[in-house]
């Protein structure tokens, strides 16, 4: 059994070995092919594929690093409107609790939430969260 093994084992060295051997040989016919037509290197075949996998490599990375930063950028979102709607309600409650009233927002600060209420409906499609609601000139 383990002479057949080691035969097995043996015969995939060899072929990988020739497979290795015939891929250096087309690499090397294909560029005196380039050079003897006289085309640039860069239609080298075997360059393009070189390139071809590198680029690959690159998309896979940035494909990766793309879905790190979708998935942040989520987190971030929903840490923000959590935070932004405790803080209403802190405020609302402020206002029930206390004779305190709030002067009505600006037209830069009635901006500003809406732009805000806009970036957080664009990102998060699960709840629809809207700023300007919350920013009711009666309710503040």
């Amino acid at each position: 059994m383990e002479t057949t093994v080691d035969k097995l084992e043996a015969m995939f060295l060899r072929s990988e070995a020739d497979l290795e051997y015939i891929e250096k040989r087309l690499k090397l016919d294909f560029i005196n092919r380039t050079a003897e037509n006289g085309s640039s290197a860069e239609e080298n075949p075997a360059l393009m594929l070189e390139n071809l996998r590198a680029l690959k490599a690159k998309h896979t990375a940035l494909c990766s690093e793309v879905k790190e930063i979708t998935t942040a950028q989520k987190e971030s979102m929903d840490s923000i409107k959590n935070n932004l709607g405790n803080v209403m309600k802190l405020i609302q409650h402020l206002q029930q609790t206390t004779d305190v009233k709030v002067e009505p927002l600006t037209k830069s600060e009635q901006d500003a939430a809406e732009n805000l209420a806009s970036a957080l409906s664009q990102t998060t499609t699960e709840q629809k969260f809207t700023v300007p609601s919350l920013f009711h000139q009666g309710s503040l």
